[in-house]
């Protein structure tokens, strides 16, 4: 164990980066909200992390052979694992899936750029209006993702398709969960916000993790509210990493997966995640580090059998907030703006799902996302920039006021731009 003074904790709250500042593109500015469509409301099934994609190597692609996505390509791929004796696609999710949570990654990157995952569509092509992760290059960035799924008949696999805006870019997908009915015989878990709350700090506790590292964290708490949480939602920030390497996720009291990883991270680059991962027996669930880096884990939401909300996932991503139309978000200010209400959130949700993203930024900070007249700000963050650096983070936020809103924490000494994209939205059911 090792403490520090409350100064030195202190110091080291903002999370901020130590790098050179160069400038990667946000997706295109979008003039104007309009209504989506969203799959019908659905419960949540976790899966231990498992690889679905990944375009570097022959026998995880439908190509069947390694191949990077190219600048301006959509690439479509299938929900689903691969057998090769004899060669075979295995569905990762059932007919009547209505919506799957991914982790993605690029790598080997030869440009700055952005991706964007959405549903895969008939014909689907030119530049989507939001963003999924943002990247430069030569960095390899991971987000998280919830997707909307079309079915395609009894066991063919749904497919969903990820574009490239400049580069080319290798791209990774891990699965860690879909939303489905739930049936007596596969028991969908519904949905609690959790105010966001502090797990673990090894810059407070525990000391820098190495190669092997593992931060344990007790997830399944009553002062939580989440004692029977099947699954827990996770924002995972690896701070000041020395070296590259990445964090898994998985159930206290299982195997390390072999394969799949929640966060990516480099030398010197303060990134943040959020991470879906199943609850052990023991209400723990453990991250598993492959680098050198400090960890921070804070909890957000929990599913689980004394849940109350099923999940919407839209299906026409869209932007809900680009402070690039306006003057910005100032130093140490907080933003607030509706989400129920617009764009088809209905008056009644009580937590969305986002993607959020901090570009333009004049100064190292992060961004705290929460719920708007929540009592006092949460002392935890959601994504953190270096200036000059553009960077997203898919959050989930419980809503606040009436109407529903969100506030945006911004800590930094410079301005911001603020982009959030919606992906759907929680409602009692």
């Amino acid at each position: 164990m090792r403490a520090r003074s409350a100064m030195a904790v202190a110091a080291l709250t903002a999370l901020v980066l130590t790098l050179p500042a160069t400038t990667a593109p946000a997706a295109p500015a979008a003039a104007s909200v309009s209504a989506v469509g969203a799959t019908a409301p659905a419960a949540f099934v976790p899966l231990n992390i498992s690889r679905i994609l990944d375009t570097r190597t022959y026998d995880q692609t439908p190509l069947r052979r390694p191949r990077a996505v190219e600048a301006g390509e959509t690439f479509a791929f299938p929900v689903a694992g691969w057998s090769h004796h004899p060669p075979q696609e295995l569905t990762a999710v059932p007919d009547d899936a209505t919506a799957v949570v991914v982790n993605v990654t690029a790598t080997d990157t030869t440009a700055d750029g952005y991706l964007t995952v959405r549903p895969d569509a008939a014909g689907q092509t030119g530049t989507p209006a939001t963003s999924t992760l943002n990247f430069e290059a030569g960095r390899t960035v991971s987000n998280t993702a919830t997707v909307a799924l079309s079915p395609r008949g009894t066991n063919r696999s749904p497919r969903i398709s990820v574009y490239n805006s400049a580069g080319r870019t290798s791209v990774v997908v891990d699965i860690l969960g879909y939303y489905a009915p739930s049936t007596p015989e596969r028991r969908g878990q519904k949905y609690d916000p959790v105010r966001p709350t502090r797990l673990a700090d090894t810059r407070v506790e525990g000391g820098r993790l190495g190669w092997g590292g593992i931060v344990t964290a007790d997830v399944a708490r009553e002062d939580l509210g989440t004692a029977d949480a099947k699954a827990v939602v996770l924002n995972v920030t690896a701070v000041d990493p020395s070296t590259e390497g990445f964090v898994v996720a998985y159930p206290s009291g299982t195997t390390l997966p072999h394969q799949g990883s929640n966060v990516s991270y480099g030398p010197g680059r303060t990134v943040a995640n959020q991470v879906v991962v199943p609850v052990g027996a023991d209400g723990k669930v453990k991250l598993f580090n492959t680098g050198s880096t400090e960890l921070v884990v804070d909890i957000v939401g929990a599913y689980g059998p004394s849940g109350l909300n099923l999940y919407s996932a839209v299906t026409d991503q869209t932007r809900v907030l680009d402070t690039r139309y306006g003057s910005g978000t100032p130093a140490f200010s907080t933003l607030r703006f509706p989400v129920a209400g617009v764009a088809g959130v209905p008056d009644n949700a009580t937590a969305v799902t986002l993607n959020v993203t901090a570009t333009e930024p004049q100064a190292d900070g992060h961004l705290a996302v929460f719920a708007a007249d929540e009592a006092g700000r949460p002392g935890t963050s959601s994504l953190n920039f270096k200036a000059g650096r553009t960077v997203a983070n898919a959050v989930t936020a419980q809503l606040g006021g009436n109407p529903g809103s969100v506030d945006v924490y911004h800590h930094s000494a410079g301005s911001t731009q603020v982009i959030a994209d919606l992906t759907g939205w929680f409602v009692q059911g």
